[in-house]
């Protein structure tokens, strides 16, 4: 990895807490804490061929996407003029958002596609002039691994050769504190408490995060370096609940079960599974007793495998936490030792006790072997899960590319060749290198 992401707790302290109070307006509200980007107000515009006018009334939200794109592309050794006309896809977990309120209503006409989610993958496509799908989802808390599910499964296919996926979640008003906070789905001490006794709702976090997609045989055959494997991913619905945003651990248990058997997976080998985990009395006892069901199944071991939630360290990024939670994993994976999740003193009433293949509780531990396997995983608000397997890949030798067929489940595997990511608390870093392409749109 050239550079470390600034991406989730993800710096060179992985336990860090970015929580902090919240400055950017006066919260009146039992939460007043949050996980806050820097410097959403900064962009240069010119560079991206945007005027100054344009850029004011852009949502910050396809500002920062446009940035994170760019670094993630050259990360990768992509940027440039070797993108344009490929047929890359673009598929991004994101809202309209609501710096449209702050905009006014003298607003130029770009404040229109300013602030319309369905623009924000559509800029990237633009300014790169790609020809894959551009394609916004919103699927509340898991959209950003939604996006990273269809982005494979278009590469599977053979519809794109390769893709940007992830998502970006900014707040420019309160109004997230607002409604959450009437619902009671806010804490009133500031953490998430994942699966802790002392759990009491979740924190508002920001994110933006992006990563950089090919099929395993064409990454091994370019040289690309590869920070990760996605070997299955699956989707479901929980379907009728006690109520529409109550999840459903059949539900859970059931997609698990259905990835781990459709992709081959041996659950003895996952040794880190990143949970949705937004520290709720509700919430995160389905969760764990889903996946040590589904654990359950295959294996009578215990206490092997780590349970944590990049929620601890920097709030619940809403849109961009799937993509922060996979940015974790694949840190994890590089540094080969597993961030512990803050905030856990003892383990929540409703979590059922220890002989389970997953711990709550974990300290650093190194994570060793030739091949390691890790687990993502999101739920939104209204129970639709997404379920998604990456064991860090460390081949060396190159295989020729063959001609297309329709994979079989074990040849499903698409590599991660770059991530770039913003935390909160995280800064742009200083102004984009100069682009290489000045004819580039």
């Amino acid at each position: 990895m050239p550079t470390p992401p600034r991406s989730c707790g993800t710096t060179s302290r992985p336990s860090t807490d970015l929580v902090t109070e919240a400055t950017r307006w006066d919260i009146a509200g039992s939460c007043t804490r949050g996980g806050f980007l820097d410097g959403i107000d900064e962009f240069d515009p010119m560079f991206f061929n945007i005027s100054g006018v344009e850029a004011a009334v852009m949502d910050p939200q396809q500002r920062l996407l446009l940035e994170e794109s760019w670094k993630a592309l050259e990360d990768a050794g992509y940027a440039g003029r070797q993108m344009d006309e490929r047929r890359c896809g673009v598929y991004v977990g994101c809202w309209d958002g609501d710096y449209q309120q702050l905009v006014g209503e003298d607003a130029p006409a770009q404040a229109f596609w300013g602030n319309t989610a369905s623009f924000i993958p559509s800029r990237i496509s633009y300014f790169l002039n790609l020809k894959g799908p551009a394609i916004a989802v919103d699927t509340s808390c898991s959209s950003s691994l939604v996006a990273i599910d269809l982005a494979c499964k278009d590469l599977w296919s053979g519809e794109t050769t390769m893709a940007l996926a992830g998502g970006v979640y900014v707040q420019s008003t309160p109004r997230l504190y607002e409604l959450a906070g009437r619902a009671g789905m806010l804490s009133p001490t500031g953490r998430c408490h994942t699966f802790d006794h002392r759990a009491d709702g979740f924190v508002p976090g920001e994110a933006v995060g992006v990563l950089v997609l090919k099929r395993l045989e064409d990454a091994l055959a370019d040289g690309d370096h590869i920070h990760g494997v996605i070997n299955g991913s699956g989707v479901n619905h929980d379907g009728a609940t006690n109520g529409i945003t109550a999840p459903s651990s059949v539900s859970q248990e059931q997609l698990l079960r259905d990835v781990y058997e459709s992709f081959g997976v041996d659950v003895e080998r996952i040794q880190l599974v990143e949970a949705h985990g937004t520290g709720t009395k509700l919430g995160d006892p389905i969760e764990f007793r889903a996946l040590a069901r589904a654990f359950r199944k295959d294996t009578g071991n215990t206490g092997y495998c780590a349970l944590g939630s990049v929620k601890t360290n920097l709030g619940h990024t809403q849109h961009a936490a799937g993509v922060a939670g996979v940015v974790k994993v694949l840190l994890a994976l590089k540094n080969e030792q597993i961030p512990a999740s803050l905030h856990f003193e003892t383990a929540n009433e409703a979590v059922p006790p220890r002989r389970q293949p997953l711990l709550r509780e974990h300290p650093h531990p190194q994570v060793g072997g030739a091949r390691r396997r890790s687990a993502a995983r999101r739920r939104e608000l209204l129970r639709r899960q997404r379920h998604q397997r990456a064991p860090r890949h460390r081949g060396s030798t190159r295989r020729p590319a063959g001609p297309r067929t329709a994979p079989r489940p074990a040849d499903r595997a698409v590599g991660a060749l770059a991530r770039a990511a913003r935390p909160a608390g995280g800064r742009p870093g200083g102004p984009l290198p100069p682009r290489a392409d000045p004819g580039l749109r």
